[in-house]
């Protein structure tokens, strides 16, 4: 084993302390049995990077945060094209949610191997593998096709995002981490607004077309894998002893397959049922009961192993802990309906171009911007987080209530002000629930919250991508079979929602256009409801202060280190 070393200046001398046996020290403190994590990254002397190689590095985790940012964002305003070129109304929740599930699913998997396997190797890999699910949604000429290729992206995007916490907090030293992690989060700002009116902009291109919001991926991935060729080195390991087999049985493989078998299966079943089929039929039944039996042998052999779970149980059960996921997962998806259904709204009811469609978007996606970084500043000004996260889900419920009673008369000015509030609210509540994750937890949990961190807004996004298609569908047959029959409503409905102005008669064309207007309407109720639960969650979450949290001692590192630095003064 590699012995790391930290220096403790007294008044006399310098004395040399060995951080293990701070460790030891520590856990014969807490009576807990000392356990060696083989090959893990050594966090305690990271190689920290300067100069033009750390600028590089920063650029290339900017690059991919705003490529894989932008991969969720830009299909917004692209996808009623998309449905009306393959046909396949019937698929919209699985083009997002294609992407996002393995984006999400794959997140503890990805950290644990991390943790066992070299970095950069796995890290290129993966944007590769990004890169090629990109080329096959951009040439794909089906829509099983193109979701094969948001699946393949997804899986290369969950490597990205996992290694690319390991990269910074490797590279940077601690007190200036903030300004990178800002920067990061800057990218994922800007994609989040550039995206639906650049897919605009593509989509209604001749030349371009839909496709090329996949295409344009290929030079970002580029340089993206050129800068990290260049200037990423691997953080520094202790030596491991263990065998291949070995480093497999402790990544608890068995447990993501039965996880993400078990949430794959549930998709499926929210895909099918009241859509292709009612929610009684064998197939939905034989999902659901499949997901609910994978997801139930998750949990037991989460609590079998223990601390060494993908996701020990005694997390979870932290009440604060538990509501913050609750709450995030539902803000994210109640977003993901605001973001996916207004372009269906704009382009299908109100009849404007996809591009106009993405414009009107910008209104939602900057003020969450503007309000994540006020709210972000004023919650480290003040110390506290929970009053924002009160206020930012109340206002967004309301908010998402008025956006129901939308028809296609509404003004401008109404669509606007719901949205720039509904934003507000939004930014100012969202970004603080892993801000409350991490002040809920010990030290030692840090790497474990992170992940649920990242895993909430995703699953979130993921299930009302799903949940929001079936009712969207099913509320848009009923509208339209109120004034024609069942084989015109197919065909309209098949025909997507950018044929709708293609529609000839006048009469006919304003009837489907207020169809249109109802299903989203009904879609907008799931996000109102989404919304007020997400408030309820907020209640349950303990009331902490960040300056008083930063003040305690974590795992009493700081307490044994006072008791050694009095020890040494007084030899």
């Amino acid at each position: 084993m590699v012995v790391t070393t930290m220096e403790k200046r007294t008044p006399n001398r310098v004395e040399m302390t060995d951080t293990n046996g701070l460790k030891d020290e520590l856990e014969k403190r807490n009576g807990e049995p000392s356990e060696q994590n083989d090959n893990s990254i050594d966090m305690s002397s990271p190689t920290h990077r300067k100069g033009l190689n750390l600028y590089l590095l920063t650029i290339a985790l900017m690059l991919v945060v705003f490529m894989m940012v932008l991969d969720t964002t830009i299909i917004s305003t692209a996808v009623p094209s998309i449905t009306s070129q393959f046909h396949s109304i019937d698929d919209i929740g699985w083009y997002s949610s294609a992407y996002l599930l393995p984006l999400m699913s794959l997140q503890p998997t990805f950290g644990k191997i991390y943790s066992f396997f070299k970095v950069k190797p796995i890290l290129l890999s993966a944007i590769v593998v990004f890169e090629i699910g990109s080329v096959i949604c951009a040439s794909a000429h089906s829509s099983y096709v193109f979701i094969l290729g948001r699946l393949v992206a997804g899986i290369g995007a969950a490597a990205i995002y996992a290694g690319g916490m390991i990269i910074i907090t490797s590279a940077v030293p601690i007190h200036r981490i903030s300004i990178y992690l800002a920067a990061l989060s800057s990218m994922n700002a800007i994609a989040a607004m550039a995206g639906p009116p650049l897919g605009g902009v593509f989509t209604d291109n001749a030349k371009l077309t839909w496709r090329f919001c996949f295409w344009i991926n290929l030079p970002f991935g580029f340089i993206a894998l050129v800068a990290f060729c260049v200037a990423f080195r691997e953080p520094k390991r202790e030596p491991s002893s263990l065998r291949l087999r070995a480093k497999l049985a402790k990544m608890d493989l068995g447990g993501t397959v039965l996880f993400v078998t078990g949430i794959v299966l549930l998709f499926v079943a929210l895909q099918l049922g009241g859509s292709e089929f009612a929610w009684t039929n064998g197939r939905v039944l034989i999902c659901l009961i499949l997901s609910g039996l994978c997801l139930l042998a998750f949990v037991f052999v989460q609590r079998y192993l223990g601390d060494n779970a993908t996701v020990p149980p005694r997390i979870l059960l932290n009440r604060s802990v538990s509501s913050s996921i609750l709450v995030s997962a539902l803000m994210s998806l109640a977003v993901n309906i605001h973001t996916f259904y207004l372009p269906f709204y704009f382009q299908s009811a109100k009849g404007t171009s996809a591009a106009s469609s993405g414009l009107r978007l910008l209104p939602y996606s900057i003020t969450i911007t503007v309000a994540e970084l006020a709210v972000g500043a004023a919650s480290s000004l003040l110390g506290v987080y929970l009053p924002f996260m009160y206020g930012g889900t109340s206002v967004f419920t309301v908010m998402s209530t008025l956006l129901c009673t939308l028809r296609t008369a509404s003004s401008t000015a109404r669509l606007v002000g719901y949205q720039v509030v509904a934003g507000f609210g939004f930014g100012s509540s969202m970004q603080l629930c892993a801000t409350s994750i991490r002040a809920a937890v010990e030290t030692k949990d840090i790497p474990i919250a992170a992940t649920l961190s990242v895993f909430a807004p995703f699953f979130g996004f993921s299930i009302g991508a799903a949940i929001g298609q079936n009712i969207f569908r099913s509320a848009l047959l009923q509208s339209l079979l109120k004034f024609m029959p069942s084989t015109e409503a197919n065909g309209v409905i098949e025909a997507g929602g950018a044929a709708v102005n293609k529609i000839a008669n006048s009469v006919m064309r304003q009837s489907v256009k207020e169809a249109y207007n109802d299903a989203c309407r009904c879609v907008f109720i799931l996000a109102a409801v989404a919304g007020g639960v997400a408030f309820l969650g907020t209640l349950c979450i303990k009331w902490r202060t960040l300056k008083t949290e930063a003040k305690k001692p974590q795992n009493g590192e700081e307490e044994i280190e006072r008791d050694r630095s009095r020890e040494a003064e007084k030899a």
